[in-house]
């Protein structure tokens, strides 16, 4: 009986309407025991489940139980990884997956979009992505004056609006982190708590550094946002702050220059209480760049199984880029100065030309010099990571030296280091957030 389901990568509506449809009689589907119809459904792919839940009111509950929850996390253990690429072509952006699974399938306008959200409509632009955790995502609808975020599932359409932040500034650099959260002693339903930090850019900020800056931070188990000030051991410029934020070990990071800042919103034990309850004062780490001669710049970071990873570029004086490091971060816990960098690799853009046709192909049209740039680093190799090179995305292996064309990048002739790439994980049960608007899928 269940090889009649169709699998994940079939018309989806079709299920749902055979089971709407089915003839009430001794064999029809309503009429099974909940045990064995809960074995049935926890075996569909998740997107026929979520369609499964919009048949009944009774389905619904079955499918929201602990005991089918769990008995779904048995059946499918493995989660599906995969990074998410984003890039902007006039006023329209695309998704693309390097994950050949049915479910990352990109044609991407049917299975990674955000045009469930509401202000898509009339916009008709995609959102800008700030941060991910598992398959949820923290969006905002434009790149300054982010007033207003959404939290949602891209894959089964959940979505619930936050409440506007208290300010509306016209540059922030924001971040989010979520973790789990226990519900009344249940294990077997986790939800997750999380909260969006926003750091404020002033509009005077002058030539000044400063060691101190100010926040604005959304708490889900509130429902509120509080606004706060960080302070830095050492100073520096905040607008030098990238405008992502990576979530690692319970703290939030930014990349500038040549420098790193840590923040942990739910640190209790780093934190105190001025005068006004709404306000705190959080302490933050930083973290300055590996000491090498010839590196300029910090030019990605991102975490790869649970460890901060940055590249290094280096340049010529015409400032063409002649080659990259990358680094990884061996930490000894939240102290303000702990921790290491250790060299992973180093990659040297002329031996690459020399080594690779298709490369030394490119050099002679002259566009390799105008653009390279480390992307993100493949979720289950280490040894793989992703440039932006010439035109197009190609997948370079650090221990082979070999690169492989993934698919065409377009590029405006200017490098952009801030095209946004994200992991995206689908596990076997969606991660429920602690406040959640149910949406059933479309």
């Amino acid at each position: 009986m269940i090889s009649q389901f169709p699998s994940d990568h079939q018309h989806q509506s079709d299920l749902v309407e055979r089971l709407k449809e089915s003839p009430r009689s001794s064999s029809s589907i309503n009429d099974l025991p909940d045990l064995v119809l809960v074995e049935i459904l926890c075996r569909l792919p998740l997107k026929s489940t979520f369609q499964c839940k919009c048949v009944s009111r009774s389905w619904y509950l079955l499918m929201s139980s602990p005991y089918f929850v769990l008995l779904r996390r048995e059946q499918q253990r493995e989660d599906q990884r995969t990074l998410i690429f984003s890039n902007d072509i006039g006023v329209k952006t695309e998704f693309f997956s390097i994950n050949k699974h049915p479910v990352f399938k990109i044609h991407t306008k049917r299975n990674f979009s955000f045009s469930f959200l509401p202000f898509y409509g009339s916009t008709r632009t995609e959102p800008i992505v700030v941060g991910t955790y598992n398959d949820l995502v923290c969006c905002c609808a434009t790149w300054r004056n982010q007033c207003h975020y959404y939290i949602c599932n891209p894959y089964t359409k959940q979505w619930v609006a936050l409440p506007p932040t208290p300010r509306c500034h016209k540059e922030v650099r924001a971040g989010f982190i979520c973790s789990p959260k226990e519900e009344d002693g249940d294990r077997k339903q986790e939800y997750h708590k999380y909260k969006i930090v926003q750091i404020i850019i002033p509009d005077d900020l002058g030539v000044n550094s400063s060691f101190e800056f100010n926040l604005q931070i959304f708490c889900s188990e509130s429902g509120k946002w509080t606004e706060a000030v960080a302070s830095s051991p050492r100073r520096f410029y905040v607008n030098h702050l990238s405008c992502d934020a990576i979530a690692h070990n319970g703290m939030l990071y930014w990349w500038g220059f040549d420098f790193l800042i840590g923040f942990n919103p739910y640190s209790s034990d780093t934190s105190c209480s001025t005068t006004d309850v709404d306000h705190h004062i959080y302490c933050c780490r930083f973290i300055g760049k590996p000491v090498e001669q010839f590196a300029q710049s910090f030019d990605f970071l991102n975490v790869w199984q649970g460890r901060l990873r940055i590249s290094q570029s280096y340049r010529n004086p015409d400032r063409q880029t002649t080659g990259f490091s990358i680094w990884e971060f061996k930490d000894d816990g939240h102290q303000v100065d702990g921790g290491k960098w250790c060299l992973v690799d180093t990659v040297d853009i002329r031996q690459m030309i020399a080594d690779d046709p298709l490369i030394y192909k490119w050099d002679h049209a002259r566009y390799w010099k105008k653009c390279i740039m480390v992307l993100g680093f493949d979720p289950h190799n280490d040894e793989v990571l992703y440039l932006e090179l010439c035109q197009h995305l190609v997948r370079y292996n650090i221990r082979t030296r070999t690169l492989k064309k993934v698919t065409f990048y377009p590029y405006k002739g200017s490098p952009c280091p801030r095209k946004r790439v994200f992991p995206f994980v689908i596990p076997p049960w969606p991660t429920l957030q602690h406040q959640y608007a149910y949406a059933c899928p479309s």
